[in-house]
């Protein structure tokens, strides 16, 4: 059995242990875990107090179970985890067997470490700090990812600390980890051997195009590895400038939707209107970023990529992040835009408006009007970010075709 206690940064920087979990050894029988989670008494009683998932751990006194036999915990506590690329970090580091890498013992490993306001620990109080290395050993770190993507049988422990020591933060399999400087901490992100494409560049040059649609994103720029090579830097939303955190949680764990999914940005516009604290401005959002993810072929929209962020203000949608052309030349989006994963036309688009508070036609015009001239742009931001000519050439036929369907 594993007893973790759960602690709460807040963003004054003070921490809060916020409740317990305690989670089963594995069924001998059927693998499965019987996980349970249940809040402080000292924190109910916080003024402050809010659920750490206001859909599925409201604030009471019971104890809530967490029907999840696979990972043993609620979703919000796995958003702390890594995905494929941070986790195979962790169980290299750890040489974890394949018995051991359950849910909650990465959080028993991951400690203070994770992405958002949470820690984890068997006793004690946490010492929360931002985590990450400083960006003056990006160029290192670099390399170090590309061996241990290519060989990571050959490259030892000792040679590959720094990469363990920077982490990473969930998003995927491709290589990353936490940095810092002295104006904030960051996700640097960089290029994978199996890209097909100058997938950075892509990035900071979609990032880039999403500003100019009227999108509020994440912040980014371009780091320079020597003469060659780069990375792309993209700002965490959950430190603040004080270096207090923003608690957050997925759509996905919102929406409890585990394994295969089948959601819809509608889905992600009815969790706004229930918890937001500024429900239409979340919703605008939102469907600007539909729009947008549509006509520049954001097709990896999965719910994991959609953030609420609780700070001094309540619950909000996250500044945009992970917004990509569709380098996959997939045909259908993750997330159904109505009843469809094909891309829509602009009448499509229209008459999802009302879903998102917007009433009138006019106004859903106006937005789409506007995204359909900034995404139009992409040849010459791509030029500004140097993405290469053969890479614009493949990437622009999807974007044109979106255009060309969402002319309004």
């Amino acid at each position: 059995m594993i007893r973790l206690d759960v602690w709460l940064t807040l963003p004054s920087g003070e921490s809060l242990m916020a409740g317990a979990l305690i989670v089963s050894d594995p069924d001998p029988v059927r693998g499965g875990l019987q996980g349970q989670f249940r809040y402080a008494p000292e924190y109910l009683e916080y003024p402050q107090a809010f659920p750490l998932d206001p859909l599925n751990l409201s604030l009471s006194m019971k104890t809530f179970d967490a029907d999840r036999p696979r990972e043993g915990v609620h979703g919000v506590f796995e958003d702390s985890l890594p995905d494929d690329w941070g986790r195979r970090l962790m169980i290299r580091r750890h040489k974890l067997s394949r018995n051991v890498q359950r849910v909650p013992n990465l959080l028993r490993l991951l400690g203070n470490q994770g992405l958002g306001a949470l820690s984890y620990v068997e006793e004690g109080r946490p010492e929360v700090k931002t985590t990450g290395i400083s960006c003056r050993h990006l160029q290192e770190l670099a390399l170090l990812a590309q061996k241990f993507e290519q060989e990571p049988a050959t490259a030892d422990d000792d040679e590959l600390s720094l990469l363990f020591q920077a982490g990473s933060s969930p998003g995927g399999a491709r290589p990353k980890a936490l940095v810092t400087d002295d104006k904030g901490a960051y996700l640097a992100k960089f290029a994978s051997a199996k890209d097909r494409l100058d997938v950075v560049s892509l990035e900071a040059a979609v990032m880039a195009l999403a500003r100019r649609a009227g999108i509020e994103t994440a912040d980014t720029k371009i780091f320079a590895l020597g003469t060659t090579e780069k990375c792309l830097l993209v700002r965490r939303f959950d430190i603040n400038a004080a270096g207090g955190r923003n608690h957050l949680v997925s759509m996905q764990s919102l929406l409890k939707a585990d394994g295969y999914y089948n959601a819809g940005y509608r889905d992600l516009a009815e969790v706004i209107k229930y918890i937001s604290s500024q429900p239409g401005h979340d919703l605008h959002k939102l469907y600007r970023q539909m729009v947008f993810n549509i006509m520049i072929g954001n097709t990896d929209d999965h719910l994991k990529n959609f953030i609420m962020l609780h700070d001094d203000t309540g619950w909000r949608l996250s500044p945009a992040f992970d917004l990509l052309p569709n380098i996959g030349f997939n045909k259908e989006h993750v997330l159904r835009i109505g009843m469809e994963t094909l891309p829509p036309n602009a009448g499509a688009l229209l008459a999802e408006a009302k879903y998102f508070g917007i009433k009138r036609r006019q106004e859903a015009m106006e937005v789409i009007t506007e995204i359909h001239g900034a995404v139009s742009e992409w040849p010459k931001v791509f030029r500004k970010f140097n993405v290469p000519e053969k890479d614009a050439v493949s990437i622009g036929k999807d974007i044109g075709r979106r255009l060309k369907i969402t002319e309004t």
